[in-house]
């Protein structure tokens, strides 16, 4: 069960594992501001995921890591995988796309960073079957639920030494860290 309180701009999203998460408005769209970390879907059935760096212990700091499939599927009920669109007005309503603005100044080693959004991005790296590095401190990479062509899914991308956001299409049977959206205004309880 997911529980949602609206105090205009800021808001705690719990997840089905009994998790927190900070919520936060942008625009018209409110938008989790950590990594999604849940280990089982609304029913409460077991999901597939990836530690960041293989290591359990670095799920709170983080978030989880999950592939297309997944991450499609497991954000609550109500709220969804953004699209483009969604991160393009996310960028838009907080000055363009500036890495900066959006990293957690604490994690990005040797980077002067604000996160005056408030959107704390921290470099969780990604999941795969070992086929390439898991680039752990150095980048993150968020899926968004629009696809280039039938196979590849669109990805924003944080990099160490990199102070703009890429874009680029990821296949989806590598893993990823997920935030979720919201456009609906009011106070639900679900």
């Amino acid at each position: 069960m997911f529980t949602y309180c609206n105090p205009i701009q800021e808001s705690v999203l719990v997840d089905t594992d009994g998790k927190k998460y900070l919520v936060k408005k942008y625009g018209d769209t409110f938008w989790m501001t950590e990594n999604l970390k849940t280990k089982q879907d609304e029913s409460g059935n077991p999901i597939e995921y990836y530690f960041p760096n293989d290591d359990s212990t670095n799920m709170e700091t983080f978030g989880l890591l999950y592939d297309f499939e997944t991450a499609s599927n497991i954000c609550p009920n109500g709220w969804k995988l953004p699209t483009n669109g969604d991160w393009k007005r996310l960028l838009q309503s907080n000055g363009g796309n500036v890495a900066g603005i959006y990293k957690d100044s604490l994690y990005w080693e040797g980077e002067v960073n604000s996160n005056s959004s408030g959107f704390t991005v921290r470099p969780a790296g990604f999941g795969n079957n070992g086929e390439y590095e898991n680039q752990f401190k150095s980048k993150t990479l968020f899926w968004s639920n629009s696809k280039e062509e039938e196979h590849f899914i669109w990805t924003y991308i944080f990099e160490l030494g990199n102070d703009s956001i890429r874009v680029a299409s990821q296949h989806p049977t590598y893993a990823f860290s997920v935030r979720c959206v919201k456009s609906k205004v009011g106070i639900w309880v679900e």
